[in-house]
């Protein structure tokens, strides 16, 4: 995440609060014009409204670094009057859903869902796509930062009963193959993405694509088409939108 990037942040905040931007603008005291201008790195956001967002509960340091998390509370702390991100389930590895949800304080950061992931044929996905929602994740689940995930919805159903259509997917991002024999990871072939189980072969020199459905075939790609097939890294959590 760029440091320098303030404008990006704001834009993630409001998508996160569920706030069209004329409520932002009216809940935190400024003008379109001038969060415009935030938005687009034309201006550096004033003290006013940054001690307006710590009250709502916002962490400035986030927003002005881009360090630490979104929200300075727990979402359950924040006023009834901010609607943050959908609440998730978490999948454990059985996999069977579960709650994550207790009582202690738990540190959340914010996901914008990059776009959608094919389990079925790659979905192609075009450059600067501007993310259509978000999800918040507790941070204990990302030992590695947030600048090392990115998340993708699921769309078709070659990955179930394990991975459902409507899923949300955090991918650790890693461009090499080391290590991911055997793993479910998301990659790009020709023009789309997809997520598959990955298995190396060696006696015929490619990789096979393999689905957990049985309904859909295993594609194979072989030495001649590797050159159309990278790496975006292995599943490293599920969620499920409710």
């Amino acid at each position: 995440m760029d440091p320098n990037d303030v404008g990006s942040r704001l834009g993630m905040l409001i998508k996160a609060m569920k706030l069209k931007q004329y409520q932002f603008t009216e809940k935190f005291g400024i003008s379109a014009n001038s969060l415009d201008r935030y938005k687009n790195n034309e201006r550096f956001p004033d003290p006013q409204f940054m001690a307006r967002l710590v009250d709502a509960g916002v962490n400035v340091n986030w927003l002005l670094r881009g360090e630490g998390n979104m929200f300075i509370l727990a979402p359950w702390e924040l006023g009834d009057d901010i609607r943050t991100t959908k609440k998730v389930q978490i999948v454990d590895g059985k996999p069977v859903l579960m709650n994550d949800l207790d009582k202690t304080y738990i540190r959340t950061s914010v996901f914008p869902i990059a776009a959608e992931i094919a389990a079925g044929t790659p979905i192609e996905v075009p450059e600067g796509i501007e993310p259509t929602d978000t999800v918040e994740v507790p941070t204990r689940y990302i030992p590695f930062g947030t600048d090392s995930y990115i998340a993708f919805q699921i769309n078709g159903h070659s990955m179930e009963p394990q991975i459902l259509h409507g899923d949300v997917v955090l991918i650790r991002k890693q461009i090499t193959w080391d290590g991911l024999d055997g793993k479910i990871c998301a990659v790009r072939y020709e023009t789309g993405i997809t997520l598959k189980r990955i298995q190396y072969d060696e006696a015929r020199k490619g990789v096979a694509l393999q689905p957990l459905n049985k309904d859909y075939r295993i594609e194979f790609i072989d030495a001649d088409r590797s050159q159309w097939l990278t790496m975006i890294g292995p599943l490293a959590l599920q969620l499920r939108l409710y």
